[in-house]
């Protein structure tokens, strides 16, 4: 996004890979921000200064000023606090704040390995894992769409980027549905124009660079 100003934040970023989820996020902010864009077959995201920043050497990773924050779940927490005027999160003293934080630790505590178990076909015992199982992570989810069209009732926060991007995902390789309250919420997530902006930036970067995935 555009700003007069010099951007505090910077993405980096490459195309089709969970840097969609931060470039979203970013795009519902509001702030300007600067995208460093790249493909992953000139290994930039493994050089010594880019590992530095995220030992993992993965994307996203977002840089406030000259604060790291890489992991999306975190990367959402503190982006949305710190830029509080985006209305993102609810304040620690909000009696909404612990169901938004169990909804961005659900994203990658249990959204993600459930996904990975229905995808692969992993057998494991619903009462041994943290997630349960897929099918247990699914009603769960539906259960919480209850209350409003977003997660915490008629207010859209950072969760539902974090856990709507999962879902994105999902939908795409075909183990989310397209029907029912999950696929109702899709629907609602892809209208906001802060998607669609993202979503405009991911095709154009994604026509720079070669399709690539880690």
């Amino acid at each position: 996004m555009s700003g007069t100003h010099t951007p505090n934040l910077t993405l980096y970023f490459a195309p089709r890979t969970r840097s969609f989820a931060a470039l979203w996020l970013l795009e519902e902010l509001g702030e300007p921000y600067q995208l460093e864009s790249f493909d992953f077959a000139t290994g930039r995201h493994k050089q010594a200064d880019y590992l530095a920043l995220n030992p993992m050497g993965k994307v996203p990773l977002v840089v406030d000023g000259e604060t790291p924050v890489p992991e999306i779940g975190a990367m959402a927490i503190y982006i949305a606090d710190r830029y509080v005027a985006a209305g993102l999160a609810p304040a620690a003293t909000d009696a909404a704040r612990p169901a938004y934080l169990r909804w961005m630790f659900f994203a990658s505590a249990i959204m993600e390995p459930a996904f990975a178990q229905k995808l692969f076909g992993w057998e494991a015992s619903a009462a041994t894992v943290a997630w349960g199982s897929y099918e247990q992570m699914m009603q769960v989810l539906a259960d919480g769409l209850t209350e409003g069209p977003w997660l915490l009732g008629e207010t859209f926060s950072a969760a539902d980027v974090v856990v709507g991007n999962n879902l994105v995902f999902g939908q795409m390789i075909g183990i989310i549905p397209t029907d029912g309250p999950i696929g109702e919420y899709l629907v609602r997530l892809k209208a906001r124009e802060a998607f669609q902006r993202a979503e405009a930036i991911e095709m154009r970067e994604g026509e720079r660079f070669p399709v690539a995935a880690e």
